[in-house]
């Protein structure tokens, strides 16, 4: 990785009911002041609802929707209606926490030894980890659903420039940057129907936002000719003002 295709994730965007601008406003609203009261963030902007730590203006955003879309919620586990993507968020103590995430609206899916997996209120599954020495609820990692973990963290590797491995294994894969920054990414095996961005019958989820750092004419062009030698698709983008590809499991991302 080079300082002219210095790329890193800018958002985690979640897609949410709302087939007009109107249901869309209110759907993004609601789900961002969850995920806002959930993770201690606030709300930077609402032409499109985008979360920022306040503590962290450098660190991961969240985001809400693309728009009025026929949004399909995951079904986890069911692999016919898969999760695609989700957060791994650590906590101090995870029976206050679950009281706090259950209060503010989501369902419990599963309970494990070491974390639990919930649903926020329009149905993406997300983890708790009783792993955390801050008081404040982290985002630790963005885990990917894949068929083989250990190529597409090679991918994200590769791109995002995190050389790091904190897990190898060919269930599961955990990637970091040099610097120990967070999030980390995951990989973790799985078998369902990749997404068809923009079909509304194979729907995306949820999906990061990438970003070239300092960008300009030769950055950019250089990050999306890396993403390209890398093995992404380039998906239809006309009219949006950024290129839209998909990782080599399927999954989309926006650069």
């Amino acid at each position: 990785m080079t300082a002219e295709t210095n790329i890193e994730i800018q958002n985690v965007v979640f897609a949410c009911p709302g087939n007009s601008k109107e249901s869309y406003d209110r759907g993004g609203r609601a789900l961002a002041t969850f995920y806002a009261d959930l993770l201690g963030m606030r709300i930077a902007r609402e032409d499109w609802f985008v979360l920022e730590d306040a503590d962290d203006l450098d660190g991961l955003n969240l985001a809400f929707g693309d728009g009025p879309i026929d949004y399909r919620p995951p079904r986890w586990p069911d692999s016919e209606s898969p999760q695609q993507m989700h957060l791994d968020i650590s906590v101090r103590d995870l029976d206050d926490a679950e009281q706090r995430t259950l209060k503010l609206g989501a369902s419990k899916l599963q309970d494990n030894a070491s974390f639990r997996v919930y649903a926020d209120p329009d149905g993406h599954p997300f983890c708790l980890y009783g792993t955390a020495t801050q008081a404040a609820p982290r985002i630790e990692r963005v885990v990917l659903d894949c068929f083989s973990p250990r190529s597409l963290a090679d991918f994200y590797a590769s791109l995002l420039d995190m050389p790091n491995r904190e897990l190898d294994t060919p269930e599961r894969v955990v990637i970091a940057r040099s610097d120990g920054r967070l999030p980390a990414l995951a990989f973790q095996h799985a078998q369902f129907p990749a997404p068809r961005w923009p079909d509304p019958a194979h729907p995306q989820q949820v999906h990061p936002d990438l970003r070239v750092v300092e960008p300009n004419a030769p950055r950019m062009h250089a990050a999306r000719e890396l993403a390209e030698q890398l093995g992404a698709i380039r998906l239809p983008d006309e009219g949006l003002g950024h290129r839209v590809y998909a990782d080599p499991a399927g999954h989309p991302f926006c650069l």
